[in-house]
């Protein structure tokens, strides 16, 4: 009895201060981090598959998988994605799946400058499993096991400077609705909502070059985080849309990553790799994580103009 006191506790403690996920890659994620992205993809279908593995040297990993399909502007302006998202983290085998729906819409303002309003909703199974963890004295755990609903909101603005600047910023809330997150029965642990504000630059600083600042801030409860990074990019050929990108990047007391990125054509594979610079870098050896983002996008066929061949013929002369 004295083990399942401490288990719960552990768990209680665990719910009371839960945390999402989080991707070094929140640019290129609307799941993540605005369900108004959709709107500002670059081409009108997206399918992007992303990977996170972190704290492997310490323990088992946790890791992250997603899988995004996103379409633009399907009818008046409107946009779609659907994601579906599995996390499992430690020994105990904290899972979290669940599959969400985004939708947004597509506002001009004016010649320079755009909004979207975006909204997602979906659920979450979140479960526990005991069977690898050894306790002391032989007691058996049951599974555990439950289901909650999630909806979340956001804005995003794009704001064309001039030929060379362009500006995004947006805000968005996670988890309006509050989920129970209680693993234990008859019990109230309501998740926190998470607050979103982030702003990046595409600036073009010569015809192959482009840099991209960018900052992102997250709120959740007591839970902070802070990305302060900028990408370079350079064009290598500009019919065949080939371009190779470098960034630096910088999480307020957690870890320092880097990112490279290769796009060709329709493809672009995103590596990046977190150093860390916590209070458990000394366990760590400063290894944090790895993440992998492959995405494919492509526009729709043009329907071709069809040409009617009318035959002229004279006019019949009259007597």
């Amino acid at each position: 009895m004295k083990i399942r006191f401490v288990i719960i506790f552990l768990i209680t403690i665990l719910n009371a201060k839960s945390q999402d996920i989080h991707f070094s890659q929140y640019k290129n994620s609307t799941f993540f981090t605005n369900p108004s992205f959709t709107s500002f993809q670059p081409s009108d279908y997206l399918v992007v598959l992303q990977k996170r593995n972190q704290w492997q040297v310490v323990a088992d990993p946790f890791s992250t998988f997603l899988i995004s399909i996103e379409s633009k502007n399907i009818l008046n302006n409107n946009s779609f994605g659907i994601h579906f998202m599995n996390d499992i983290a430690g020994d105990a085998r904290y899972q979290t799946t669940g599959s969400i729906i985004n939708y947004s819409k597509y506002v001009r303002k004016n010649f320079t400058t755009f909004f979207a309003v975006g909204l997602s909703a979906g659920f979450y199974q979140r479960k526990i499993s005991f069977d690898n963890l050894v306790f002391i004295e032989q007691e058996n755990f049951d599974n555990v096991s439950f289901y909650y609903p999630d909806l979340n909101f956001g804005l995003l603005i794009k704001k064309i400077i001039n030929n060379s600047i362009d500006l995004y910023s947006g805000i968005s809330l996670f988890h309006i609705n509050r989920p129970n997150q209680s693993l234990i029965e008859n019990d109230k642990e309501l998740l926190y909502p998470r607050f979103n504000m982030h702003t990046k630059a595409n600036i073009l600083l010569y015809d192959n070059w482009k840099i991209t600042p960018h900052i992102f801030f997250s709120k959740q409860n007591i839970n902070q985080e802070l990305i302060i990074g900028s990408d370079l990019e350079y064009l290598l050929y500009k019919d065949k849309n080939v371009f190779l990108a470098l960034g630096t990047n910088y999480r307020h007391k957690d870890a320092i990553y880097y990112n490279a990125n290769i796009k060709a054509g329709s493809f672009e594979v995103i590596l990046n790799y977190d150093v860390n610079i916590s209070s458990l870098k000394t366990a760590s050896n400063y290894n944090g994580a790895y993440e992998l983002l492959i995405s494919y996008e492509w526009n729709k066929r043009k329907k071709r103009k069809q040409t009617i061949n009318i035959k002229q013929k004279k006019c019949p002369k009259y007597l």
